[in-house]
C-alpha cells in the first residue's frame, strides 16, 4: 500500500492532465488556492499536494509551511465543495506519503495562521522566520524584504 488511497481523481492542477482546476475560494476566510489533486475516496474528499523536494522531515513528518497549505486545502474543500474530508496527503519526491490530519487543534493553527498572515499584510510587514538562504531565492516578497538573507 503506497498510503495513497484508492478512489476516483476528480480534479488535478498538473500539466497535460484533462481536469480544468479552479481556484478554490473562501472569501469567510479570506484564502484561495489550488490543491494539485483531489481524490473523491469512500470516506470523503482528500486533497493531495505533490512537492518536489527529495528530503522529507524525518519520522514520517510534514514541514509546517506544507502542512498549513494541504490544511487550507482541506477547509476549501469542505467550505466549497460541501464535502468531508477525512484528512489531505503531502506527497514528497513522488514517493514518500505523508498524512495531515484534520484535528480540532490543527484548524486552529490554521486560523491563527490566516489571522497573522492578514495582520502582517495591513501591517505591510512580516518578520522572517527562518535561517535558509535557499527560502528567501524563491520568495514572492524578497524584492520588498529587508531580512532576505540574499
Amino acid at each position: 500500500s503506497s498510503g495513497v488511497p484508492a478512489g476516483e481523481v476528480f480534479y488535478q492542477d498538473l500539466v497535460g492532465q484533462p481536469f480544468a482546476a479552479r481556484d478554490l475560494r473562501s472569501l469567510k476566510l479570506g484564502i484561495s488556492g489550488k490543491p494539485d489533486c483531489l481524490i473523491r475516496t469512500i470516506d470523503g474528499i482528500v486533497p493531495v499536494e505533490l512537492k518536489h523536494s527529495n528530503r522529507p522531515p524525518a519520522r514520517g513528518g510534514v514541514y509546517p509551511n506544507h502542512m498549513i497549505q494541504n490544511l487550507a486545502y482541506c477547509v476549501l474543500v469542505e467550505e466549497q465543495l460541501k464535502a468531508k474530508v477525512p484528512y489531505g496527503l503531502v506527497i514528497y519526491g513522488g514517493e514518500q506519503v505523508r498524512r495531515v490530519e484534520l484535528t480540532e487543534a490543527n484548524r486552529e493553527w490554521l486560523m491563527r495562521t490566516i489571522a497573522d498572515v492578514r495582520a502582517a499584510r495591513v501591517a505591510k510587514e512580516a518578520k522572517r522566520n527562518h535561517s535558509q538562504r535557499g527560502r528567501c531565492t524563491g520568495c514572492g516578497v524578497r524584492s520588498h524584504c529587508d531580512q532576505a538573507l540574499l
